[in-house]
């Protein structure tokens, strides 16, 4: 997905913090060693481990915005089996399908 449609309408809301995010992923996933990045890896991981921590937080009702799913998505092989992450990801589809 094009960086420039994440977020749609609301992208003025975003913060500095999300613009970060958003541009880290779209090195990771453009570059064959943007992921191994430090600076890239970093904002990445840290935005892994707030999302995840969402979801831990509420493993039933939680559903990810649309910038979230994308870094969770980018990490996906990390969740392989794992019933929250798979029913996080449910609840994200089933909510944004319309």
């Amino acid at each position: 997905q094009p960086l420039g449609t994440m977020g749609g309408s609301n992208a003025s809301s975003k913060t500095p913090q999300d613009a970060a995010v958003a541009q880290a992923l779209e090195i990771a996933r453009e570059s064959p060693d943007g992921a191994s990045d430090p600076t890239v890896s970093k904002i990445l991981e840290h935005a892994l481990s707030h999302i995840w921590g969402k979801v831990k937080a509420q493993p039933d009702g939680y559903i990810m915005t649309r910038d979230e799913f994308a870094v969770f998505n980018f990490f996906q092989h990390r969740f392989v089996g794992d019933k929250d992450a798979v029913a996080a990801r449910k609840r994200y589809w089933d909510n944004f399908r319309a």
